[in-house]
């Protein structure tokens, strides 16, 4: 079982307003995230108190799931969907995504799920991003038992990052050599904090040109 948790609780502080409403290309930036997993996985929105205005564009079927503790974090968001209950602990794997990540490549995404299918020893799998300053958090491929506990021991010692959910995870950056002939200008890393990221996403600009 392969679970897409989309994560659009956040408060959109240096967007300025609701940046998942924000149309790109004739759609909201969530219902353009929304249609690109929900060919590869059930989809669950995890969000704020309120729906968000962009899901009112979606046409594809999601479960919404309200944080309980409003704009906690992704670290508190994820945790949330995953203390539902995991179907299956040794198969039921998840997509993790921004609800602010409109050019997601659902064949980049299939390949990380793939990888980490294979690999039992591997608990989560995130894209490798040369010359990033840091590693890239979104989007990731999780398997659900170990991110469950490992998110579980963030919070209690209140480490609200994704950054150290993966410090506690057997984590596997897909090289860039395996994934970018999928995806050559890199839109899948592309995701939207600011009036200028979505700016250059309009112009056309890649995520790589971005930086």
């Amino acid at each position: 079982m392969i679970t897409a948790i989309v994560l659009a609780g956040g408060r959109s502080s240096r967007f300025g307003s609701d940046k998942l409403a924000a149309q790109l290309d004739g759609a909201s930036l969530l219902s353009r995230t929304i249609a690109a997993v929900e060919p590869i996985a059930d989809v669950v929105i995890v969000a704020g108190p309120g729906l968000p205005d962009g899901i009112q564009a979606a046409d594809v079927p999601a479960t919404v799931v309200h944080d309980r503790e409003a704009f906690g974090g992704p670290l508190v968001a994820l945790a949330n969907v995953l203390e539902r209950g995991v179907p299956d602990p040794v198969t039921s794997l998840a997509m993790v995504v921004g609800g602010d990540m409109p050019r997601l490549v659902p064949a980049v995404l299939t390949a990380m799920l793939d990888r980490l299918a294979a690999d039992p020893e591997l608990d989560a799998v995130i894209l490798e991003s040369p010359g990033a300053p840091r590693r890239q958090g979104l989007p990731l491929a999780l398997r659900e038992h170990a991110a469950l506990g490992a998110a579980r021991l963030a919070r209690e010692t209140g480490d609200r990052s994704l950054a150290g959910l993966l410090d506690r995870l057997r984590t596997l950056e897909l090289p860039a050599d395996e994934w970018q002939p999928l995806d050559p200008a890199g839109d899948t890393l592309a995701d939207v904090d600011t009036p200028g990221d979505l700016d250059r996403l309009r112009s056309g600009e890649s995520e790589h040109e971005g930086r």
